[in-house]
């Protein structure tokens, strides 16, 4: 079957979407931790209410902050602030603390042991920055440079933090979202480029969080897939109903300038499409908002 079909499918009669999500959502940072928690509420919201999401902060000494709290009192306080309001007696949330030291070994058995269909990880600002994961990206594509040689380019903190990102996009195997945090506070406003059709499952994600009615999505079908493909315009045009017209579509005859991304609260790009994007040479490209980079389930 047509992936485009089986989108539909599951939209359709929704099944699928009723399954609950059991979201895993990894941070270092307090503040990307709740505007991540925030993302995946968003997400869970649209499906079940029996949905949960269980939140794993990384620390770096928990002598240190065990000296300055205790770690239950720790862990009740930040769950309270790491919640949404309102969300507390819809979705299950459960908080773990710890220092690591092999973070993907343990969001990988974290994600085993909770069940998780949904994987989703933080990356604030002070750990790897947009600029720097688009230069990273570009570099892995060069087949002449050795991940060694490649990770010393790097300054040893950050080389480390975009190891452990590619590890978590090559290790896990539900769908992972990679969210690099560029000061996003609300998600109103969320830019879709469509660069790869193998990204087309991330219209699940458009689908569920157009739920939200404070919610716009712009899609730009950069490869016109949309126009040209008949299932996958009967899929746009199904989403576009079933979310009141808070899902639209870039009109190709204007030029996407800078002043709209920065205009954009969040990105929402599939990893093939990813990798597109950063070379291509486009102006906007360095002026990209918060992104969140979603990898499908793989077998």
């Amino acid at each position: 079957m047509d992936f485009a079909d089986m989108l539909l499918n599951r939209f359709d009669g929704e099944s699928e979407l009723k399954r609950p999500t059991n979201a895993l959502v990894c941070f270092t940072l307090p503040e990307t931790g709740k505007t991540l928690s925030r993302l995946a509420s968003d997400i869970a919201m649209s499906r079940s209410e029996k949905s949960a999401i269980t939140l794993l902060q990384f620390i770096d000494d928990e002598e240190e902050l065990q000296q300055t709290e205790e770690m239950d009192m720790y862990q009740s306080r930040l769950l309270a602030e790491l919640i949404p309001k309102g969300e507390k007696s819809k979705i299950t949330m459960r908080l773990f603390v710890r220092e690591s030291a092999d973070k993907l070994a343990d969001i990988t058995r974290m994600a085993e042991e909770q069940h998780c269909n949904l994987v989703m990880l933080g990356i604030a600002a002070n750990e790897a920055d947009i600029k720097l994961v688009k230069k990273y990206s570009m570099l892995r594509s060069d087949p002449s440079l050795s991940e060694t040689s490649l990770l010393e380019l790097f300054q040893e903190g950050k080389a480390q933090t975009l190891k452990y990102i590619s590890g978590v996009l090559n290790r896990i195997k539900v769908p992972t979202g990679i969210f690099i945090d560029n000061g996003l506070t609300v998600a109103n406003n969320i830019f879709v480029p469509v660069l790869n059709k193998a990204d087309v499952h991330i219209f699940t994600f458009v689908y569920q969080l157009a739920q939200k009615e404070h919610v716009h999505i712009m899609v730009w079908d950069a490869i016109g897939i949309i126009q040209s493909e008949p299932k996958m315009q009967k899929l746009f045009q199904f989403v576009v109903k079933r979310t009141d017209g808070r899902v639209q579509l870039w009109d190709d005859d204007k030029k996407i300038e800078q002043d709209f991304i920065q205009s954009r609260d969040l990105v929402i790009i599939g990893v093939h499409g990813w990798s597109k994007l950063i070379s291509t040479p486009l102006s906007w490209c360095d002026a990209l908002p918060s992104t969140l980079i979603i990898k499908d389930a793989t077998i």
